[in-house]
């Protein structure tokens, strides 16, 4: 049986390739989420597209910008970093392995990541999608 497991592993090498873990995550194909709150909240710059400058003006009464950082107020007002990217892969790995982690699950991971004061629109996908990438795990 370890032999037919071996010769197994054998023919599918590149399914063994361990992947960057900013490959892992869900990224929004538009680019910086932030950027329409951003330009609207810094310059008043709506997009071009209707259907998305309806949806930045409903959801705008709970961001602010601060030193050029874009916050949302969280369910009791307390306001929660927005990050994108490589920040999200750097906070994600911080809290999930290094000094604050102790490898927990999807779940938990997501709700720390809140707690801690992080927002991101896709957080929780990334959350369990770096879990089940952790080799330690």
């Amino acid at each position: 049986m370890k032999q037919d497991a071996t010769e197994l592993q054998g023919k599918f090498i590149k399914c063994q390739e361990v992947s960057d873990v900013r490959e892992s995550l869900l990224i929004e194909e538009a680019g910086d989420w932030r950027q329409p709150y951003l330009d609207y909240l810094q310059h008043k710059l709506l997009p071009s597209n209707r259907n998305d400058a309806l949806k930045i003006q409903k959801r705008l009464a709970r961001f602010f910008v601060e030193d050029g950082l874009l916050f949302k107020r969280g369910i009791n007002q307390i306001p929660m970093r927005c990050i994108a990217g490589d920040e999200v892969a750097n906070v994600l790995s911080e809290i999930h392995s290094k000094d604050c982690g102790e490898h927990q699950g999807g779940s938990r991971l997501f709700k720390k990541f809140l707690y801690l004061g992080y927002y991101c629109p896709i957080m929780e996908a990334d959350a369990l999608s770096f879990v089940r990438k952790c080799q330690a795990c």
